[in-house]
């Protein structure tokens, strides 16, 4: 269910809800396995931020990008062996590149890591929520987001930071960009 009704608060646009159906639900389940298993067997690095679990760091991330999919009306990316990809969630219908960032916290940023100045991802996705049900709080471009003047330490070391909003609304953006 994609509920295209936006929440407002103090009448600005603070994102909206999608909640994964069933299948959503298995798949986001599988993928988010899958992709733990492959990651672990590579002895790929945890990025993750907070106290949660790896497995429920996978299982909210791969459950955001098919939310945010689902928001913007492509196909999730499918890909479990993520070796040598590109940083790169979605693409818009137009071709453009989206990072999806997923949180828990209801007032969270939209947070990204220093080193993805300059990579190929165009747009910075932030979707809130707890599986299966999420909030897509909105979207900023790269370019807006690193800047320097955004670069803040949140507790785990310097990150490029942006408020909620500050963030496009996704029906907005999709005039545009999707």
């Amino acid at each position: 269910m994609v509920a295209r009704t936006k929440i407002t608060e103090t009448n600005r646009v603070v994102g909206m809800i999608v909640e994964l159906n069933l299948a959503e639900q298995k798949l986001a389940q599988y993928l988010a396995k899958a992709r733990y298993d492959n990651a672990r067997g590579r002895n790929k690095p945890d990025m993750k931020k907070g106290p949660q679990s790896n497995e429920q760091t996978d299982l909210e991330g791969i459950a955001s990008e098919i939310a945010a999919a689902k928001a913007i009306n492509v196909y999730p990316d499918l890909e479990t062996n993520l070796n040598d990809l590109p940083d790169i969630d979605l693409l818009s219908r137009k071709g453009y590149s989206i990072d999806v960032k997923a949180t828990t916290y209801p007032n969270g940023k939209l947070i990204t890591a220093l080193w993805k100045k300059d990579k190929s991802c165009q747009f910075y996705m932030l979707v809130i929520g707890k599986f299966p049900k999420y909030r897509i709080s909105g979207i900023m471009s790269a370019d807006e987001l690193m800047r320097d003047q955004r670069i803040k330490n949140l507790g785990h070391g310097n990150t490029y930071v942006a408020e909620q909003i500050e963030l496009q609304s996704v029906d907005e953006w999709l005039k545009n960009y999707g």
